[in-house]
């Protein structure tokens, strides 16, 4: 069956692209992660290139107001609502996204990722970057918060393999009806990949502070999904606290954790991060007492299981479904 054959090619389309990839890591003070760089580099062969913030800045200063106003039209025209972010916030929010792009082209790379938090409230960074890493990650490129480098590499072995982007969350679990809460300021609005309709969003203000732009993305209701997370398989990582998004113990490429869940909510509520979704689980009780390495995990719409397993065998981690 020729439909057999392209699904086998998937896997190694990833390994090909992952080769070929370069990711800029905005660290903003924090370590670079310098075995865990040559680990994936080793693996996958993609390159995580230390990028000093400044240079970010400056090429945001140099960006056109022209481009800068006709990014910010595009964001508004299309919006269903804006809430609390000024237009001023949405301009600057696209002149970020403008200086993203710029800086990707100029390194020939296809991800950044930010310490994004931590810049902003030191007021190293004139914007928050989640309007920009949306339109990153709708367009085939790959824009990941909190300078999160498992999270950028999960992101982008299933982006390559599957052509889809992920949703980073900080997931919470309900036990009582078997669902978990997945939630956070930044999506893409494509989750069906960069030809995929574009899901409704509302411009917000970014939750933790009420500061800057982000989005409350609208996702299918329905929609089957996978949750992922490359990780390392020492007994140290298993002990880290749960809240910490990604620890340095857990950084590494032995594992992928994964399970798989359907969209069944999106909650219009103001507590917790933006973007919601609500996804019913196989048994969220042995998610929840199973929990390790950190809190983040990234979202996908499909279920990738088969695909996960047959990179595994190749590339060489072991697929350990969570719930």
């Amino acid at each position: 069956d020729f439909a057999d054959v392209t699904k086998a090619i998937r896997p190694f389309r990833a390994i090909h692209r992952l080769k070929e990839t370069k990711v800029l890591y905005l660290g903003g003070g924090l370590p670079p992660f310098d075995k865990f760089t040559a680990e994936v580099k080793n693996k996958f062969g993609t390159e995580i290139k230390p990028f000093d913030h400044k240079l970010l800045v400056q090429a945001y200063e140099k960006i056109d107001p022209a481009a800068v106003k006709s990014e910010a039209e595009k964001w508004i025209k299309n919006a269903e609502q804006i809430k609390e972010p000024s237009r001023e916030e949405i301009l600057k929010s696209s002149r970020l996204y403008l200086a993203m792009k710029k800086v990707l082209a100029d390194e020939k790379a296809q991800a950044i990722t930010i310490n994004c938090l931590g810049l902003f409230v030191q007021k190293e960074l004139p914007a928050y970057p989640c309007l920009g890493f949306c339109r990153l990650n709708n367009i085939g490129l790959a824009g990941v918060c909190e300078a999160d480098l498992t999270s950028t590499l999960t992101q982008l072995i299933y982006q390559h393999m599957e052509g889809v982007p992920g949703f980073v969350t900080d997931p919470v679990i309900d036990t009582s009806n078997n669902t978990v809460i997945h939630a956070h300021c930044v999506s893409a609005t494509k989750m069906d990949g960069p030809a995929g309709p574009s899901a409704p969003y509302v411009i917000r203000s970014h939750h933790e502070d009420n500061k800057g732009a982000s989005l409350q993305v609208k996702m299918r209701v329905g929609q089957e999904i996978t949750m992922a997370k490359i990780a390392s398989a020492l007994p140290s990582a298993k002990k880290m606290p749960r809240l910490a998004a990604t620890p340095a113990s857990s950084l590494g490429t032995d594992i992928m954790l994964f399970s798989t869940g359907k969209i069944v909510g999106v909650p219009d509520v103001d507590r917790g991060c933006r973007t919601k979704i609500a996804t019913k689980v196989r048994d969220a009780r042995k998610m929840l007492e199973g929990w390790t390495h950190g809190l983040h995990r990234v979202i996908f719409y499909g279920n990738h299981l088969a695909d996960t397993r047959r990179l595994g065998r190749l590339t060489g981690f072991e697929v350990v479904e969570e719930g």
